[in-house]
C-alpha cells in the first residue's frame, strides 16, 4: 500500500496511501489531522495525552476527527490483507490545516497534486453520529455545507478626550450594531437540500412533532417554534443550518483608554446559507449596520456546497446503518459549519459527511465534544464505527 508525505510549508503535512482497483470512480477516505487548541485547566484528562478511561480516550481530536484517521488506515489494511479484487481504487487523504482553512492541506493537494487524490466519491465530517429523536437514533450524512465569508464592519466617528462622553463614540455605534447583530434572526433561506434534511427528520419522528417538523421552513413560524418547541441543542444547530448567521468574533479599537478613538473595528464570521450567497448575507448585514458603519468582505470566502444523496454510495450508508444500529435511520443532512469536502467537491467527488461513532442516548451531545472541553470518544462506539465503516466501504468497492 505504497504512500507518500507531501507538504507545502515545512511542519504543514499532508499524507496519501492509495489501494489500487478497477476502473470504477475511486473512493476518498479523508481525515483532517489537525486540531484546534485545548485549556488543559479545563479538562478532566491532559487533552494530549489520549488517556483511556471510564470507557473512553479522552484527547483533543478524538471525535475531530483523528478517529476517522484510525479508522481509515485499518479499513485499508483490512481491504490489502483480505486479498480482495476492488473494483475501484481506495485512497485515504490524512491532511493538514482544515482548522485554519485548508490551505496548506486540501486546497493545496487539488491545487499542486490534483492526480494523487482524485476521486468519484469521498467520505469525510461531518457525520455518522447519532441523535436521538423521540429515542429514535438518526444518523445524519452530511451532503451539503454552509459556505464561509469574512466580513469587517468599520464605525467612524470624531475623535475626542475620555473624559467627555459622545453619543457618536465610534466604539459605542459598533457596539450597537454588534447588539442589533446578536439578537436578530436573518431571513430564511430555503434550498432543496435543506427541504429534504427537515422532510427526513420529520419522517423519524412520531405524532404530533412529525407535523410540527416542517413548519420549520414557514417564514413566521420559524422563529417562534425554534425558541419554544425544539429542544435547545437541536434547535440552534437547525436555526444555523435555516438562515445566514454572523458571528461577531474579534474588536479592535483605539490606542489610550483616554482618548475616543476616531474608528472601531469587528470581524464577523459569516456563514452562506445553502441556496444564498456571501452577497445576500452582507445585503441583510447592512440593513442592521444604519449610520456610522461600513461592511465589506474580507478574502475570498467560500460557496456552499451540496451533492445529490441519490448514488449508491448514499444507498449503502444507509442500508449499513440501519443494519449495524436496528432502529436507526440515515438522513441526508446540512451541516452550518464547513469541510475538506469544498475542495474535494472542485476535482468532480460527491461528498458525503460519514466518520461513524456509535454514542450513547445518555451520553453527551456530539455537538459539546466537537472543540469542547474533554472531547472524547466512547471506546466501544469507536469499535461499533470501526465496523460500519469497513462494512460500507468494502460493500462500495469489492469486486462482487
Amino acid at each position: 500500500m505504497p504512500g507518500e508525505v507531501l507538504a507545502g510549508v515545512d511542519g504543514r503535512s499532508n499524507v496519501v496511501a492509495r489501494l489500487a482497483g478497477g476502473g470504477e470512480p475511486p473512493l476518498l477516505l479523508n481525515a483532517h489531522l489537525d486540531v484546534v487548541p485545548a485549556d488543559a485547566a479545563r479538562w478532566t484528562h491532559p487533552p494530549f495525552a489520549a488517556v483511556v478511561a471510564d470507557g473512553a480516550v479522552w484527547g483533543r481530536g478524538a471525535i475531530d476527527m483523528k478517529h476517522m484517521a484510525a479508522m481509515s488506515m485499518v479499513v485499508l489494511r483490512l481491504l490489502a490483507s483480505s486479498g480482495a479484487s476492488l473494483r475501484r481504487d481506495v485512497v485515504f487523504a490524512g491532511v493538514a490545516d482544515e482548522e485554519d482553512g485548508c490551505a496548506q492541506g486540501s486546497a493545496w493537494l487539488v491545487a499542486e497534486h490534483p492526480d494523487m487524490v482524485r476521486a468519484g466519491y469521498a467520505l469525510g465530517e461531518v457525520g455518522g453520529f447519532p441523535v436521538y429523536v423521540a429515542g429514535r437514533p438518526v444518523y445524519p450524512v452530511q451532503v451539503a455545507a454552509k459556505g464561509v465569508c469574512r466580513i469587517r464592519a468599520t464605525a467612524t466617528g470624531p475623535s475626542g478626550h475620555g473624559s467627555m462622553p459622545r453619543r457618536d463614540n465610534a466604539v459605542v455605534t459598533l457596539a450597537r450594531f454588534l447588539a442589533r447583530v446578536g439578537r436578530t434572526r436573518l431571513p430564511l433561506h430555503r434550498s432543496p437540500e435543506v427541504e429534504r434534511f427537515v422532510a427526513a427528520l420529520a419522517a423519524a419522528l412520531p405524532q404530533p412533532a412529525r407535523g410540527v417538523m416542517p413548519l420549520l421552513l414557514h417564514p413566521r413560524l420559524s422563529g417562534p417554534l425554534l425558541d419554544t418547541v425544539v429542544p435547545a441543542p437541536t434547535a440552534r444547530m437547525l436555526d444555523a443550518i435555516l438562515r445566514n448567521t454572523a458571528t461577531p468574533t474579534m474588536l479592535r479599537a483605539g490606542s489610550r483608554i483616554n482618548v475616543i478613538p476616531g474608528a472601531a473595528h469587528a470581524e464577523l464570521d459569516g456563514r452562506v446559507a445553502v441556496g444564498s450567497s456571501a452577497a445576500q448575507l452582507l445585503a441583510e448585514l447592512q440593513a442592521l449596520a444604519g449610520r456610522g458603519v461600513t461592511l465589506e468582505l474580507v478574502g475570498d470566502g467560500r460557496a456552499p456546497t451540496a451533492a445529490t444523496p441519490d448514488t449508491e454510495l448514499f444507498a449503502t450508508v444507509a442500508a449499513v446503518v440501519a443494519e449495524h444500529h436496528p432502529g436507526a435511520v440515515a438522513v441526508p443532512s446540512v451541516i452550518p459549519g464547513f469541510t475538506d469536502a469544498h475542495y474535494w467537491s472542485r476535482l468532480g467527488a460527491t461528498c458525503y459527511g460519514f466518520t461513524p461513532v456509535r454514542l450513547p442516548p445518555d451520553g453527551p451531545p456530539f455537538a459539546e465534544l466537537f472543540h469542547g472541553d474533554d472531547e472524547r470518544i466512547p471506546v466501544d462506539g469507536f469499535a461499533a464505527g470501526l465496523r460500519m465503516l469497513a462494512d460500507t466501504v468494502f460493500r462500495f468497492c469489492v469486486a462482487p
